[in-house]
C-alpha cells in the first residue's frame, strides 16, 4: 500500500508538469461547477486516481470476472468477442470514468451513485478535456472531440464498476 501510494506521488508530480498533462490540468481547471456538492479537489484526485489506475493496468495480468467486469466496466454478454478481454480496456475505462466525473461535476443534480450504472445523460460531457487527458496518459493516442463523441456512444451498454486489484 505505501509503495502504490509513493508510485501515485511520483506519477501525479510527472503528470502535473508535462507539458500535455499540465495542459489538461489547466482546462480541468476551468470548468463551470454545477448546483452540486463535488467540489474540484474530489474531482481533481478523482480524475487524477482512474489516469494513474488506466497507465498502470497491464492487460496480460487481468481476465474478466464471472460478472463480466474487468478495469473498472462492466461489459454485456452480447459485447464479449470470442477471445474474452475487449481491446483498449484501460483507455476506454478511463475516457468512461473522466466523461462521468465532469458529468457530474458540471451538473446541477447532486447524486453521486455511479457505480453499476451506465454514463449520466445530465451534466457537461466536457469531450475535448477527457481527450486532452487520454492524450497525456497515452502517448500514442490522438483523440479529439469527436473521436470521445464516438467511442463513449459505441460503448453506451458498458457499466461502470470497481477497479479490482490483482498481485
Amino acid at each position: 500500500m505505501i509503495r502504490t501510494v509513493k508510485e501515485f506521488r511520483s506519477w501525479r508530480a510527472r503528470f502535473c508538469y508535462s507539458p500535455k498533462g499540465k495542459k489538461a490540468m489547466d482546462k480541468m481547471k476551468r470548468l463551470r461547477q454545477g448546483d452540486n456538492e463535488f467540489p474540484y479537489g474530489n474531482l481533481e484526485s478523482s480524475v487524477l486516481s482512474a489516469c494513474f489506475q488506466a497507465s498502470k493496468f497491464e492487460v496480460a495480468k487481468h481476465n474478466l470476472d464471472s460478472r463480466r467486469r474487468i478495469a473498472g466496466m462492466q461489459f454485456p454478454v452480447s459485447s464479449i468477442s470470442k477471445n474474452g478481454k475487449p481491446s483498449h480496456i484501460a483507455r476506454n475505462s478511463m475516457i468512461l470514468y473522466l466523461t462521468t466525473f465532469f458529468r457530474f461535476y458540471t451538473s446541477d443534480e447532486s447524486t453521486y451513485d455511479f457505480v453499476g450504472k451506465k454514463v449520466p445523460s445530465f451534466g457537461e460531457a466536457q469531450s475535448g478535456v477527457v481527450a486532452d487527458f487520454v492524450n497525456a496518459v497515452f502517448d500514442n493516442d490522438k483523440f479529439d472531440e469527436g473521436s470521445i463523441d464516438r467511442l463513449i456512444q459505441r460503448l453506451s451498454d458498458v457499466r461502470l464498476a470497481h477497479w479490482k486489484y490483482s498481485q
